[in-house]
């Protein structure tokens, strides 16, 4: 559990300004889930295998910036009611993390929030195939690897959650928000990649 006092304090709260790049411009939902004092997990979605954009992957609630939006806030919020099917309402706003330069182009800028609503979730089945509870816990135990992207200097880093890889941006983000706002230093397993095309690992052929 992470009570919210122990990192609340030092989150961003400026939500109007924009990243200053080139690059496609995206907000998600880093939702968090427990209780009122500390979190206990975080909330992710599958999403649907039908996608063109990374079908099938473990992801945080969020899309592109439309036109409309005054800010990426205003994004993230309008696709978790979007995807998830609950209102906005269910979520507290905590702050705003670093934003994320993607190897794809794009820039993801991430918005903590705490959960305050039933687990009703009514998800968008056509960019969502499931609903994921992920408990800290579950990043202190499950097998941690990291790979050495082929034709690249940078590592990229995988949680095999035995019913998804959480890989990519998503597991980026998160193990940044764990090393400065936890206790979390565990070292992967350093091993070969063993596919050809991302996600270039598959755990289960180790």
């Amino acid at each position: 559990m992470l009570p919210y006092q122990s990192f609340v304090e030092k989150l961003s709260k400026d939500f109007d300004e924009l990243p200053d790049t080139p690059e496609i411009k995206s907000g998600v939902i880093f939702p968090l889930f427990g209780s009122k004092e500390s979190a206990e997990g975080i909330i992710l979605t599958e999403r649907s295998k039908n996608l063109k954009s990374h079908p099938g992957q473990i992801s945080f609630p969020g899309g592109v910036k439309e036109e409309e939006d005054p800010n990426l806030l205003v994004t993230a919020l309008r696709e978790w009611e979007e995807e998830m099917g609950v209102h906005r309402s269910t979520l507290k706003v905590l702050g705003k993390l670093e934003g994320l330069h993607t190897r794809t182009g794009f820039h993801i800028t991430p918005f903590l929030a705490s959960y305050e609503g039933d687990f009703s979730f009514y998800h968008n089945t056509a960019e969502v195939d499931r609903v994921i509870l992920l408990p800290f816990s579950d990043l202190w135990t499950r097998p941690f690897y990291a790979i050495q992207v082929p034709g690249r200097e940078h590592f990229a880093y995988y949680f095999d959650l035995g019913d998804g890889l959480l890989w990519g941006a998503t597991c980026e983000l998160i193990l940044r928000f764990l090393r400065e706002h936890s206790s979390f230093d565990r070292t992967p397993l350093i091993v070969k990649p063993n596919l050809l095309k991302p996600p270039f690992l598959d755990p289960k052929s180790l």
